[in-house]
């Protein structure tokens, strides 16, 4: 009877230590799989969040890319709170938000997916009347419906003409991209534009395809034929001081012709605000081909020192009431930016 009782109480505490261990491995596996399913979670909610911003979960963010997550707001001096709040309320249709007592005069108001804070203060306007300014754009899906909207409330917009690079990866088909500006009360730039196909295209989802290709080097089968000196000419072109540069171009023989396909691609050149070839006319580019034996970068070498310690700039053209502006020009001393 002992012995009967001394097997149970051993068969007992087996059972119990079994039944314990089982009790703790499931435990332990459901914590497993609740953090697996959290992490998982987690992850998810941070792709989807991303994915609503432009931040790449799978590209390294450095300095404070891992604790800075988004642009909160936008905030600009006014001189007339309520006429800015008037103008953003009832012409652009935002939504006043609540705003905590300051201080100071001001409005919050949300733009959709960004804020936009209103100080009462001196507006700091950009002193040139072109469209290559400091402005917030306002993404539409229908912009000829807005831009009609705007005139009927007798709104100045400017229509930018500047034509943007962008095609389609498979069609090659151009993207329009429509772009009008107008200013606030106080003058602050605003523009308009279907800037989603813009953010489709830096954000790579359509291939760059660049029209401008540079075929450095002189034509095959030209008089002058060994391809190698205009390596050499370049490699020598770039060590050489502005002292000797002149004798080195005295050693390239003057072509005959200007290259065409080369002289329509810097021609191109001149579209872009800042680049050398602003400011220079048809004939100085072909001097300089026809100097260089049409080596492009002999040729932009001697575009360079001509123009010297200036920088030219040619802001972009727009429509004003129905008229092409062409802002004018200005230089800059490149010795500004040092």
């Amino acid at each position: 009877m002992i012995l009967n009782l001394i097997k149970f109480d051993i068969i007992s505490g087996l059972f119990g230590f079994v039944i314990g261990f089982l009790s703790l491995w499931i435990f332990f596996e459901w914590c497993q799989r609740r953090n697996k399913k959290l992490n998982l979670d987690s992850i998810i909610s941070t792709i989807k969040y991303t994915e609503s911003l432009h931040w790449n979960p799978l590209e390294e963010r450095r300095g404070l890319g891992d604790l800075i997550t988004k642009v909160n707001h936008i905030a600009i001096t006014v001189s007339d709170v309520g006429r800015s709040l008037s103008f953003y309320v009832d012409i652009l249709g935002f939504q006043q938000i609540r705003r905590p007592s300051f201080q100071r005069h001001g409005a919050w108001l949300t733009m959709g997916n960004i804020e936009l804070h209103l100080i009462k203060g001196i507006p700091t306007i950009p002193p040139v009347d072109n469209i290559q300014v400091g402005h917030i754009a306002f993404e539409t899906l229908h912009v000829d419906k807005v831009v009609k909207k705007l005139r009927e409330l007798n709104i100045d917009v400017r229509q930018s003409v500047l034509k943007a690079n962008t095609y389609k990866s498979k069609s090659k088909k151009e993207l329009r991209i429509n772009q009008y500006f107008f200013n606030d009360p106080d003058g602050y730039y605003l523009e308009l534009c279907n800037c989603h196909l813009l953010t489709e295209f830096s954000l790579n989802k359509y291939e760059p395809n660049d029209d401008i290709e540079y075929n450095e080097g002189i034509a095959y089968k030209k008089i002058f034929t060994v391809t190698q000196a205009a390596s050499h000419w370049k490699q020598k072109a770039e060590k050489y001081s502005a002292q000797n540069f002149d004798d080195l171009i005295k050693e390239i023989p003057r072509a005959n012709e200007v290259d065409e396909e080369k002289f329509k691609n810097l021609v191109k050149r001149r579209s872009v605000y800042g680049d050398l070839m602003q400011g220079f006319t048809d004939e100085d580019i072909k001097d300089a081909l026809l100097q260089s034996n049409n080596i492009v970068p002999l040729a932009v070498k001697i575009l360079t020192r001509k123009r010297g310690d200036k920088n030219f700039f040619q802001p972009s053209s727009f429509i004003k009431n129905g008229e092409l502006v062409e802002p004018p020009p200005f230089i800059m001393d490149t010795k500004h930016f040092n």
